[in-house]
């Protein structure tokens, strides 16, 4: 079965300022998401750093940090699982079944292309197929963006072009067009788009 997970951590002095928003309503949507795009069964997994409760099905596991910083997103992979894995400021845009094969049938992880530096991966979202625990017990605190980048991956945008999509380094621009994910990263954040924009129908 895929497992889908994020993390959810109050704000706390590792937190910049256009990410102390977050709380379990974020989590709920990102799930309802999800839940409107994927086919078959998958379990939905949220760290974090205290007991939460949440209206959907949603399993909690206890975040290893009691301050967690973003190099804590490393954690997830310590499941060993097929796992769509992202952040909260995502917003779920089209059907997810070929990504969701991915993860179970694949043998590398899949990272989206640096909108800005696109030679280089990022880690907004990541498809990541089972057995791969090993990267988050070598992990010994590096910059997860960084560590992500040393391990071996191939390339969403050429894996499923146009699948999924950073809002400041196309959606905003360009439009949703086919994408079946859209993340967002840095300052902007969904709840901060205007009323009626079209993202905001898949962010409920």
């Amino acid at each position: 079965m895929l497992t889908v997970a994020t993390l959810l951590w109050d704000a706390n002095r590792n937190s910049l300022p256009f990410s102390r928003m977050y709380d379990e309503t974020w989590v709920e949507k990102l799930y309802r998401g999800f839940a409107r795009n994927l086919s078959d069964p998958f379990r939905f997994v949220c760290y974090t750093d205290r007991p939460r409760h949440f209206a959907e099905p949603i399993e909690q596991k206890r975040m290893s940090t009691s301050t967690p910083g973003y190099g804590d997103c490393i954690q997830p992979y310590e499941m060993g699982e097929p796992m769509i894995l992202c952040g909260l400021d995502t917003v779920i845009t089209g059907n997810c079944d070929a990504l969701a094969r991915f993860c179970l049938k694949s043998d590398i992880i899949a990272l989206p292309r640096d909108p800005y530096k696109p030679s280089r991966a990022c880690n907004g979202v990541a498809l990541v197929p089972g057995g791969k625990s090993d990267i988050w017990t070598r992990w010994k605190g590096e910059n997860d963006m960084e560590w992500m980048r040393a391990q071996p991956h191939v390339y969403l945008d050429e894996a499923f072009p146009g699948a999924v999509v950073s809002f400041k380094g196309r959606a905003k621009a360009a439009g949703i067009g086919g994408a079946s994910i859209v993340y967002f990263h840095g300052r902007e954040k969904p709840h901060e788009l205007p009323a009626g924009h079209p993202i905001l129908e898949h962010w409920v």
